[in-house]
């Protein structure tokens, strides 16, 4: 597996479980990467680290939802 390839596989999976709690480990370990080196090479890809990205992935997706309605409706 490429290494983009490796960092897209966990791009992908961010974004379908940004609701759970991810670990660096369980990241890198999907990417069949070291922890040490899967964030270098996260970082070298992408311009973030890992945690910079998952926040933004997080954000992107409250801002769908609250801009969408499809949250629960806390107006009294």
């Amino acid at each position: 597996m490429q290494a983009w390839e490796a960092i897209q596989k966990t791009l992908d999976y961010m974004e379908e479980h940004y609701e759970e709690e991810l670990t660096i480990e369980q990241l890198s370990s999907i990417a069949h990467l070291s922890r040490f080196y899967y964030q270098r090479l996260f970082y070298r890809l992408t311009g973030y680290t890992v945690s910079e990205y998952l926040r933004s992935v997080r954000l992107k997706m409250a801002a769908g939802l609250f801009k969408g309605g499809k949250g629960k409706n806390i107006s009294r």
